[in-house]
């Protein structure tokens, strides 16, 4: 797992409000008012489906977005062509870029990213490195083959494994957001839909929204 913390504004307030109850793996944890947020944390990786949810404190929100790899990349294992590491590297970039994830009702001014990534992609340098080990042991062949026997199994494991984008921004608001306009599905064509879940100063509800409804309505 791959975290990149990005803090567009270096503020106390923001420190103390991400220290508290505005992180990743704190968020998605909370069962608040009933709302069950840990159970759909907790449901099965499905393809063509993202879970967002939205929490407010006070003039701060916290939009926590997680969305399969699938859908994302194209393919659910760790890069390791070109074109798949640049396509890699460009879907972190989109996921900096909140407005072009997501358009508001009213002004807000993005205080921290934090994006969480499935797979950490090795540098060039380490992976000439690592040839150049196995060029060292050329005579122990059927070593080496075994190695590689072992190795195309845990490739095969890795394509099989369920992976997941998230990414966490915390924003602070001039008023109250009454509308969220999910902006990003063309950056995934095979996303079908997403469960949306909201907690308010003043209510919660649930939603899912689409690319041909991507709008999500919420009394604050």
């Amino acid at each position: 797992m791959k975290t990149i913390s990005i803090t567009w504004k270096n503020s106390q307030k923001a420190l103390r409000a991400s220290s508290t109850f505005l992180k990743v793996g704190t968020f998605v944890g909370l069962n608040l008012a009933g709302m069950g947020i840990n159970a759909v944390h907790a449901a099965p990786h499905t393809h063509g489906e993202g879970k967002l949810q939205i929490l407010q404190a006070g003039s701060e929100w916290q939009f926590v977005l997680q969305l399969p790899a699938a859908d994302v990349l194209g393919f659910e294992y760790a890069p390791s062509t070109t074109s798949e590491k640049k396509r890699y590297e460009e879907t972190q970039k989109v996921f900096q870029r909140f407005d072009d994830i997501f358009t508001l009702s009213n002004t807000c001014e993005l205080l921290d990213t934090t994006l969480e990534s499935p797979w950490e992609i090795a540098d060039e340098h380490d992976e000439h490195d690592e040839h150049d080990e196995h060029d060292e042991h050329d005579e122990h062949d059927e070593h080496d083959e075994h190695d590689e026997h072992e190795s195309e199994h845990e490739g095969h494991a890795h394509r099989n494994t369920h992976s997941d984008f998230r990414v966490a921004y915390l924003l602070s608001c001039q008023g109250p957001i009454k509308r969220i306009e999910m902006t990003g599905f063309p950056h995934w064509p095979s996303l079908q839909h997403i469960n949306a879940i909201w907690v308010t100063n003043k209510g919660q509800g649930a939603l899912e929204i689409t690319p041909s409804q991507p709008t999500l309505l919420i009394s604050s």
